[in-house]
């Protein structure tokens, strides 16, 4: 199926591990220009080296794009090497550390609310006018599952939380840009087979005292598909959602996890 997003330029936060670099590599084989964003210069620069090895366009940023300044930054760079502001934004950004209630401060909240909402505020102010001036747009959020149903087990108060503002930020966004050809929608993971979720598990087993294995397992017991996802599983929906096809998937938090959440609506 060809997608029709040759040429497009698309802008990929996090796009250097787990999900962000299945992202950043299978739009760059869908022919788009990907501008691949994240802390590590290394890490970078080897997303970078594997997608023109195969034939595709990429350059990197070193950004932290809870930073107003650094997105903005990156946005240059990218418009630098390309000759335009991204077609496509994909917004990823980690969660903090785990906490319940009592665990958390107000200090906190403040600043996971400033990494992770106003990072897609900052990021959506910056490149939705211009997909706008094209009739033509995509924006995507990588979240959690759990933004809409917190699992028991996962004590996740903070991330819970304001994730969960994200996705009613692009329902909203996705209202106020839908007459203009823009989609924005939102991508609720559950378990992804990610150097980021093995960590995760690992903590988890360490306090329970118990072995990642037997940790690993009792998580798939809870997903019908019996399995964590795979990353490229992430990313073909999203490729997916920046395509020509899915023009008229707008407004809508789509779970990508294995039938885990299981909420009717």
């Amino acid at each position: 199926m060809d997608f029709g997003i040759a040429g497009k330029v698309a802008f990929v936060s996090g796009g250097t591990k787990g999900v962000g670099r299945k992202v950043s590599e299978m739009l760059a084989s869908e022919g788009c220009k990907v501008v691949v964003v994240a802390r590590g210069q290394q890490a970078i620069d080897e997303t970078v080296g594997a997608i023109r090895e195969k034939g595709g366009s990429a350059v990197g940023v070193s950004a932290d794009l809870t930073k107003k300044q650094s997105i903005f930054q990156a946005l240059e760079a990218g418009c630098q090497a390309f000759g335009s502001m991204p077609d496509i934004a994909i917004n990823s950004v980690h969660g903090p550390g785990s906490g319940n209630l009592m665990d958390v401060t107000p200090e906190q909240f403040e600043q996971t609310f400033q990494e992770i909402t106003l990072s897609a505020v900052h990021l959506a102010q910056a490149v939705l006018p211009h997909m706008k001036e094209k009739g033509w747009g995509r924006f995507i959020s990588i979240n959690s599952g759990a933004a809409k149903e917190p699992p028991k087990d996962l004590k996740h108060l903070l991330a819970n939380t304001v994730r969960s503002s994200v996705v009613t930020l692009n329902k909203s966004l996705a209202n106020e840009f839908g007459p203009y050809g823009i989609t924005v929608n939102t991508i609720g993971t559950g378990y992804i087979g990610s150097e980021r979720m093995y960590d995760y598990l690992a903590k988890v087993a360490a306090e329970r005292g118990i072995s990642v294995e037997q940790q690993l397992s009792e998580s798939c017991s809870q997903i019908p598909a019996g399995r964590p996802g795979r990353p490229e599983e992430m990313a073909a929906m999203i490729a997916f959602l920046c395509s020509d096809q899915a023009s008229y998937v707008t407004g809508l938090f789509i779970p990508v996890d294995g039938g885990i959440h299981q909420s009717a609506w």
